[in-house]
Parts: C-alpha cells; structure tokens; sequence
C-alpha cells in the first residue's frame, strides 16, 4: 500500500476519536467552587517560667535526716585547735545523710573540698551562706583540670546542706566556717 492511502485512514480515526471524546465530555473540566479557607488559631505564645534565683538567704529544704543534736557554737575554733567535742560529729554526719553528688560534678570527674562561711542568726539557724575557698583534688590520670562549673556545683551543694544546719541558740549572730569534702571513691 502507498503513503497517501494511510493519511485519510489517520486523519478518519482522528476525526472520530475527537467526535467521540465530546460526546462523553473527555478533555472537560468544570471547577468546583473553591472550599472556604477556615485560618488556623494561633496558639497564645507560653510565657517564660521565670527561673528561680539562688540569693544568699534561700528556704530552707526540709533534711532527709534530722539532726540528732544541736550544734554547739565555736565549732570553727575547736577544729582549728584540734579539740572537737563529740557532739561536733553531728555536722559531719548530717552533712553526709544529706548531701547528694551533683551530676554535672561527678561526670567531670570533680572531687575537692569546699570552705564555706555560715553566719549563725541568734536563733540557731543558719541566715546566710559564702564560698571561702574551693581546692580541687584531681583522680591520678583523669583529667586535671577541673570544670569551674563542676567546681561550682560542689560549693552550692554543700551550702545546699549547711544551710540546714541548726546551731544553739545564742545572745548574738555568730559565724562558723565549715569544711566539706567530695569524692568519687
């Protein structure tokens, strides 16, 4: 068969093709009406929680264990003079029923001992606290240079603790200075 006899056959079948898509509505498209847009609620934006600040007079936590005594006053000087009473193991005690590691501590490896000042309010309590002096005690070959966050955390720990401290009671506000140590062992 020639060339030209194939042409009319294509252009025929085209034609019928064409006939028959609009007679089903092919090739159609009608646009529905467009859904109403309903806007998103915003959420109202959360505030902030204020984060607490630490101040030198902070409440007092209730101890897990209770002091079995009060703590005579003049425990700095008895120390210093290497003449402790036998009540005086009550602070060393109640500081270790009481005291928790702090992680960020423990995961640098920090371990010293911590000075702290407490000024004793007439009543026995313990009104304020400061940091005298922090000595880090590095782990032999661990890493020897210790965190000053680490560090921090130790000194607020054990202020955290000696503020539950009760002292007798006395005529006037006296001040103590109290050692506390920290190991990993």
């Amino acid at each position: 068969m020639k060339k030209w006899f194939y042409y009319p056959v294509i252009c025929l079948l085209t034609l019928l093709a064409t006939a028959e898509a609009k007679a089903q509505n092919f090739n159609t498209w009608t646009a529905d009406p467009p859904a109403p847009i309903t806007p998103r609620r915003k959420r109202p934006a959360s505030k902030p929680k204020p984060t607490p600040v630490v101040r030198d007079t902070v409440a007092i936590e209730v101890p897990k264990v209770e002091q079995s005594r009060l703590i005579k006053r003049g425990l700095t000087q008895r120390m210093k003079a290497h003449k402790p009473l036998e009540e005086d193991n009550t602070s060393v005690e109640f500081f270790a029923n009481n005291s928790r590691y702090p992680t960020a501590a423990a995961m640098a490896g920090a371990q010293g001992n911590v000075l702290i000042r407490l000024q004793i309010a007439p009543d026995g309590h313990v009104s304020r606290t400061s940091v005298v002096a922090v000595e880090p005690r590095p782990i032999p070959g661990y890493n020897t240079n210790m965190p000053p966050a680490a560090m921090d955390a130790l000194a607020n720990e054990a202020q955290r603790v000696f503020r539950m401290l009760k002292f007798e009671p006395a005529s006037s506000t006296s001040e103590e200075e109290l050692s506390a140590s920290f190991s990993l062992q």
